[in-house]
């Protein structure tokens, strides 16, 4: 019996693991910054405050999975509606603790070859990017990955300081269609932090029933267990 109920609690780990494997960036491309770093998809820093996350290139990272909103969220041009299961990702680009003289360019500047790119796994509803991070500070105990400490305010610059989308995206700039999103940013110090939603693609409400059924078999079990005991 014993062990048919670590098999039984193994499957259920399994089944919770399963339930969020989904919600990712699937993949980025695009040319290298004005100092020569690549764009990449990392794993959540365990601090993300300005001067602890820093890179040569852009780079993304997976925060929240499978939130359901119980309220509007405010993204760059209006409300993401209460109801909707979303997953939240950062982008950013930073050139490193009090550097104010070290300028990135990527996917920006006179030299222009293309924004980069981020795939998701799920359509993008809407991104914040405003001046000071007011949006993403505001959401971060919602959407903030789990284990990962973030700047305790707002700052100037903490977002996009322009989207001229002009010809030339000799500033910060992004677009998105279906489940991509083309940008570019400029930095010096601090750097530019934007979060991204997307729809999620968690099957949360399909397997949860499940779990609860295996969840209460377990119970059953035990209880029989120590019946033959007593």
């Amino acid at each position: 019996m014993k062990k048919t109920l670590l098999t039984l609690a193994v499957s259920i780990s399994g089944l919770l693991a399963a339930s969020n494997a989904g919600a990712v960036l699937v993949s980025v491309s695009g040319p290298t910054s004005s100092i020569g770093g690549s764009a990449e998809i990392i794993a959540a820093p365990p601090n993300a405050d300005d001067d602890a996350a820093f890179n040569t290139g852009i780079q993304g990272f997976n925060e929240a999975i499978g939130v359901l909103l119980a309220a509007d969220l405010m993204v760059d041009g209006g409300p993401i509606a209460a109801g909707m299961r979303i997953d939240s990702h950062m982008i950013f680009l930073n050139s490193g603790p009090g550097d104010s003289n070290q300028r990135i360019d990527h996917g920006t500047g006179a030299g222009f070859q293309g924004g980069v790119e981020f795939t998701f796994d799920g359509m993008v509803l809407g991104v914040m990017s405003d001046g000071i991070g007011q949006l993403e500070f505001n959401s971060t105990p919602l959407l903030g990955a789990a284990g990962t400490t973030y700047p305790a305010g707002t700052f100037t610059a903490r977002g996009m300081e322009g989207n001229p989308l002009d010809g030339l995206f000799n500033n910060d700039w992004y677009s998105f269609s279906g489940n991509t999103i083309t940008l570019g940013m400029e930095v010096t110090e601090p750097g530019d932090w934007i979060r991204v939603v997307t729809v999620s693609q968690v099957p949360l409400p399909a397997t949860l029933p499940l779990l609860g059924g295996a969840l209460g078999l377990m119970g059953f079990l035990r209880w029989r267990r120590q019946r033959r005991l007593a």
